[in-house]
């Protein structure tokens, strides 16, 4: 049997180094429309995206693609490349654009103890914005109608649902969830971009989360503040904001 064949992808002709028309940020980052999008929406920081790109080293080999499927491929904005975030975060749906990105915007954020070694330049179509939950406006500070559920927890309920039957520990739950740091930086949603609920054994579900659904029915919609603070079940590093909606359960 044959090998496969490397797969090839011919590189733009200014793949070294952008022309002169290219416009250039303070970053270093240089970026040119091939192709302008529509409407006035951006991602922004906490958004996921469809997109196709290829992205070459300046030497015109192939670096990586999603050219091999069919369907955009689905990236989060807070995993990415921060050349890639930074170009994304000015592009609208439907535009594509050549981006240059400088070797010390090639490493994604969560992975910024390596150094990078080399200048990438990519090809990026924005194809859909999936849009995150709103930030709450109360992240940092919890209302004076919050009450205390659990030493490291406070909650607040958002909506009321109906019904007087509450989850138990051995309860299986079907739950909307998202999660930030007191910072504003998502962490998880099962909401973003329309997303798909997440079922959870109660008792198997993040200790700080317990006391809170055995509280509620279904239809609820909570905010749960949980300390990062040696007195915390969660013995989290850092306080974390969840909202949680109960929508099934058996």
């Amino acid at each position: 049997m044959q090998p496969p064949k490397p797969v090839v992808i011919p590189p733009p002709a200014d793949v070294a180094a952008p022309p002169t028309r290219a416009k250039k940020t303070a970053s270093g980052l240089a970026t040119m429309v091939l192709k302008p999008g529509s409407g006035s929406a951006h991602p922004t920081e906490n958004d996921c995206v469809r997109v196709r790109f290829t992205g070459w080293k300046t030497d015109g080999s192939l670096f990586s693609t999603s050219s091999l499927g069919r369907a955009p491929h689905v990236e989060c904005l807070s995993g990415m490349m921060p050349g890639l975030v930074e170009a994304l975060e000015a592009m609208t749906v439907g535009e594509k654009r050549r981006v240059w990105v400088p070797a010390n915007l090639t490493i994604p954020q969560k992975r910024m103890d390596q150094t990078p070694t080399f200048d990438l330049t990519f090809e990026v179509y924005l194809a859909q914005i999936l849009r995150a939950p709103p930030l709450p406006k109360d992240l940092k500070d919890p209302p004076k109608k919050a009450v205390k559920v659990s030493p490291g927890s406070i909650l607040r309920v958002l909506k009321k649902g109906s019904g007087a039957r509450h989850p138990v520990l051995t309860s299986e739950v079907m739950l909307h969830v998202s999660g930030w740091t007191s910072e504003g930086k998502l962490f998880q949603s099962t909401v973003r971009g329309g997303g798909h609920p997440a079922m959870f054994v109660v008792g198997d579900a993040p200790a700080a989360w317990r006391e809170a659904l055995q509280r509620m029915v279904v239809g609820d919609k909570v905010r749960l503040w949980v300390s990062g603070s040696d007195d915390s079940e969660e013995k989290t590093a850092e306080n974390l904001v969840y909202e949680i909606e109960l929508l099934a359960l058996r």
